[in-house]
């Protein structure tokens, strides 16, 4: 459940629920001696039985002004098994939910099975790093990047992922896109979170930051079903519900970096509801504009012809009377056309604005540098 309706024209990118197959096994023992430990059965790789083939994986995207690729050797023995790992979750002893849940995502995430696919990946992108010079921000944007433009699939009633499944199945929902990226970012050292949200049955990761947190949660949101700017809370779900809950949160690892570029997020935000609502508001004048430009138009040929034939018949008393009140309308006309033409290149500058900002969610330095230079005063 639940596809992002992003908010330009086009449908985004969809979303999933929010879905970890559980068996929960509450056992309370009378006389205290049946089960002497309480504990959690997470989901694991395991067995991993050798003979697979290596997969060599390779992934492009748009990052920036520039094309990311990220290419990475996978061990099939280890993506195979994780493909047909019990994914239940078994709870045994009174253990509350606040407990059992972010184990169950942890051990997912943090499996040793996948500790080389998580280097490996790494040192695919510090390399573009080393390239490209990017600083902390940037470089978190380039790994959030990498997980977004991953393909969205829809699985109704199916359990999460392990991030091995999702790196090389190319496509994830909500829930196993945000455990790879959690995984990934806290490695780097950033502090990361999950951001579960049960009413809505979604998952996104959060972002430590002071400027613009999600809620009272300390974190930022930074959606992963579809490329979108890190804090801005991405359209409604496909049931028409906004993301409004206030969730769950997981956090992952024990980071320290944070992100501190959402002030210009926000702002890119700003501008695109403000091109848009401005654009919407001129397309109104603009149509009547054009409407009684039209019949001005119109009117100013009936007269013109009108003269033409005064003039074939040598009516000129009628015909002088007549020019002077198709002057003035022509002057009316050029005065209005003139207006028309200022009004519609404005209406364009915002339209141009807004799709830029919508087309470009790769690119959060290079927009807010255009936004600056090309939003009117």
């Amino acid at each position: 459940m639940g596809a992002l309706i992003g908010q330009g024209t086009a449908l985004r990118i969809a979303v999933t629920v929010l879905l970890i197959a559980v068996l929960v096994t509450l056992v309370f023992s009378l006389a205290g001696n049946f089960f002497p430990e309480e504990r959690v059965i997470s989901p694991r790789i395991d067995p991993v039985v050798t003979g697979q083939p290596l997969l060599i994986v390779t992934t492009t995207y748009p990052f920036q002004d520039r094309t990311a690729t990220v290419s990475v050797p996978v061990n099939g023995s280890v993506y195979e098994a994780a493909k047909v790992a019990d994914k239940s979750i078994t709870v045994i002893g009174n253990i509350s939910d606040n407990i059992w849940i972010p184990q169950s995502y942890r051990a997912m995430i943090d499996d040793p099975a996948q500790e080389p696919l998580y280097a490996d990946l790494l040192t695919e992108f510090r390399k573009n790093r080393l390239d490209w010079n990017l600083d902390d921000d940037e470089y978190l944007e380039l790994i959030a990047v990498y997980v977004q433009s991953l393909g969205y699939e829809t699985l109704e009633e199916t359990p999460a992922k392990f991030p091995v499944e999702t790196v090389v199945d190319k496509t994830g929902d909500c829930d196993d896109k945000s455990l790879l990226l959690a995984g990934l970012l806290s490695r780097e050292d950033y502090s990361v979170a999950l951001l579960s949200f049960g009413p809505e049955k979604h998952m996104a990761v959060g972002i430590e930051s002071e400027d613009c947190p999600y809620g009272n949660t300390g974190y930022l949101f930074l959606e992963t079903t579809n490329i979108s700017y890190i804090g801005v809370v991405t359209g409604s779900l496909d049931n028409g519900r906004r993301i409004e809950s206030e969730p769950v949160v997981i956090p992952i690892g024990m980071g320290r970096k944070t992100y501190t570029r959402c002030a210009e997020t926000r702002n890119i935000e700003e501008m695109r509801v403000q091109s848009r609502t401005k654009a919407e508001e001129m397309e109104g004048i603009i149509q009547k504009m054009d409407t009684a430009l039209t019949a001005e138009r119109q009117e100013i040929l009936a007269m013109e012809k009108r003269l033409q034939g005064q003039k074939n018949t040598g009516d000129i008393r009628e015909y002088n009377t007549l020019v002077t009140t198709y002057n003035a309308k022509v002057s009316a006309h050029n005065t209005a056309l003139q207006n028309y033409r200022d009004l519609f290149s404005r209406y364009e500058t915002y339209v141009n604005i807004y799709n830029y900002i919508i087309s470009h969610e790769y690119d959060r330095k290079g927009v807010f540098s255009f936004v600056k230079d090309a939003m009117p005063s």
